[in-house]
């Protein structure tokens, strides 16, 4: 599946994500931080009591083995036996020293007894593992008596840190994996309405107002948002209609006064002898008349088209027939500007169409290519077979589309400012009309276009 980062859904999982992760890592950092200072409190209190122990009983024991007394209480306070001690008295004289560690780490120890104060504090010394020590002064009558130093080595506690690390390190990855799948899935779930929505939506055209929307029962916005889609399309249906009628209404009402007007025109023309300046006026007029009876009737084509009140004579046609017959219209059209017309016509195909529709199509295509094609150019016409489907293709070497108005040229009333005025006589109306009988018989149209290159008009139309 593609990734979308404009996707709601993959913007909202990834601040998801995000969002606990941030959260997990601050409480991944607090718990380490929360369990490492427990741990050293509660060795510090440990070894502190420890060495109180030793050194404040010591003047009460002096005849006992030390060596015995800081084993046993080693093993009382849980401090294990690898401890270094040493017991000096206030001339700095040693009273008991451990045995058994590497003589450079007594010797660094050594020279940071008188360093490291009342708290405990962490020595890291050269080649050996840290060590948390601690010292503890005693008196008597007033004066220094003994002074014990006790260090022991962090390897339990960095143990139970790294284990601690690795937990957390393995836990929250899984904890946010899991928990984005968990979310993923619900975010399906309450998107799965909305893509409903919008699947129903892209489904509706102009011409099936008739379809609603499902409107789910989530009580959410997604049913909010269905609502109102519903009711605008009822609003749309309801201004479509209306145009509809208009156009139909106004296009019926129009063909019979301009009717009317033609033969009137038509007739004063004929019967009647006129000044130069009348005849003309009347001349224009009946031009006019005769332009706005081809846009009338165009609309109600439409329109009727819309309303799917069309009807289609599908029968089977003789393909070359038609082309040769719309070759023979397109050398009329295009001899008073000497334009060659050529046709190449490809194996005797049967089409399953309309003829008059289809010849109405090719017609119109022709018209325009003579249009905007400047005296002396050429139209090409031809038809072949490919997969099922025959191709018909109107070429010209005229003055070409713009690129910028290629995909709108088959928007009714749309009309390229560079290369369709007025004066040739076109409403931007007959490339509509063409992509409608097009996709009537099921087929496509397309044009391909370059500005002063000519154009090629493709029509592609299943086979009987």
């Amino acid at each position: 599946m593609k990734i979308n980062p404009k996707n709601i859904r993959f913007r909202l999982i990834a601040w998801y994500i995000f969002s606990l992760g941030c959260v997990h890592l601050i409480l991944a950092t607090g718990l380490y931080q929360i369990i490492s200072s427990r741990l050293y409190h509660e060795l510090d209190e440990r070894l502190s009591t420890y060495t109180t122990c030793l050194v404040e009983l010591l003047p009460q024991h002096k005849q006992v083995d030390l060596a015995e007394v800081i084993g046993e209480m080693a093993e009382l306070t849980a401090l294990g036996s690898d401890l270094y001690v040493r017991v000096v008295d206030r001339h700095g004289k040693p009273i008991y020293e451990s045995t058994g560690l590497p003589t450079e780490i007594v010797t660094r120890l050594r020279s940071t007894i008188g360093t490291t104060g009342d708290r405990p504090i962490t020595l890291q010394l050269p080649n050996d593992e840290p060590r948390r020590m601690i010292i503890r002064q005693v008196y008597e009558d007033g004066q220094l008596a003994y002074v014990g130093h006790v260090a022991i080595p962090l390897r339990r506690v960095q143990q139970a840190l790294t284990q601690t690390s690795i937990i957390l390190i393995v836990v929250v990855p899984f904890v946010m994996i899991l928990a984005s799948f968990g979310a993923w899935r619900l975010l399906n779930r309450a998107l799965a309405p909305l893509h409903k929505v919008i699947r129903a939506a892209q489904a509706i055209q102009a011409k099936d107002f008739d379809q609603q929307l499902h409107v789910p029962k989530t009580g959410d916005e997604v049913q909010a948002l269905a609502e109102t889609f519903n009711e605008m399309i009822q609003r749309l249906h309801h201004s479509f209609e209306q145009m509809r009628r208009f156009v139909s209404d106004a296009s019926h009402e129009l063909r019979t006064p301009l009717a009317v007007l033609k033969g009137e025109v038509e007739l004063e023309l004929k019967h009647h002898r006129l000044p130069d300046r009348s005849q003309e006026t009347l001349e224009t007029c009946a031009g006019e008349i005769s332009r706005m009876s081809r846009l009338v009737e165009t609309l109600l084509f439409l329109s009727n088209a819309d309303a799917e009140k069309v009807v289609l004579d599908f029968k089977q046609v003789h393909l070359n027939q038609v082309i040769e017959e719309m070759a023979g219209e397109a050398r009329i059209l295009a001899e008073p500007k000497h334009i060659q017309v050529e046709l190449t016509n490809g194996s005797d195909t049967v089409l399953q169409a309309d003829e008059m529709r289809l010849k109405q199509l090719l017609l119109n295509l022709i018209d325009n290519a003579v249009k905007y094609t400047p005296a002396g150019g050429r139209i090409a016409l031809s038809s072949r077979s490919v997969n099922g489907q025959v191709e018909l293709k109107v070429a010209d070497t005229g003055v070409g589309i713009a690129a910028k108005d290629l995909p709108r040229i088959f928007d009714r009333f749309y009309r390229a400012e560079e290369s369709r005025n007025r004066t040739d006589g076109g409403y931007g109306l007959g490339l509509a009309i063409c992509k409608w009988i097009a996709e009537a018989h099921h087929g496509t149209l397309r044009v391909e276009s370059s500005p002063g290159k000519g154009s090629t008009f493709l029509i592609t139309l299943p086979l009987a």
